[in-house]
């Protein structure tokens, strides 16, 4: 009758009331906020394909986005193992001057194609 009870549409990518890493404008915030907990290590090319523990591979994220790639990489894993012959990669995006991704895309090419995008904040 009046829209009071009219679902709203949320127009930003970013969920309401979600995490908000603006503020976290440079790496040594980032990993303050890894050893408070409150962030985790991601990789970008998981150590299990051949990825290196340096900071040219590592992402600091919720703890939700790993385990969402960790499960997206086992799947991965799984077709390696049947033989695909297969190519990935992984590619942040961030929003402002922000040392947290705000997504991260991750493409498979090969015998199996498929992309998955994860939203961060």
């Amino acid at each position: 009758m009046f829209g009071f009870f009219k679902k709203k549409n949320n127009t930003d990518e970013t969920p309401i009331n979600g995490p908000d890493y603006s503020m976290i404008d440079s790496n040594e915030k980032a990993i303050d906020l890894y050893k408070k907990g409150e962030l985790v290590k991601l990789y970008l090319m998981p150590l299990e394909f051949g990825g290196e523990d340096s900071p040219v591979n590592t992402l600091y994220v919720p703890e939700f986005a790993q385990e969402f790639k960790q499960r997206f990489d086992v799947m991965v894993e799984e077709l390696l193992r049947e033989g695909k012959e297969l190519a990935y990669s992984a590619e942040p995006a961030y929003k402002g001057s922000s040392f947290i991704p705000s997504a991260l895309t991750i493409k498979v090419t090969g015998e199996s194609e498929f992309t998955e995008v994860i939203q961060v904040w």
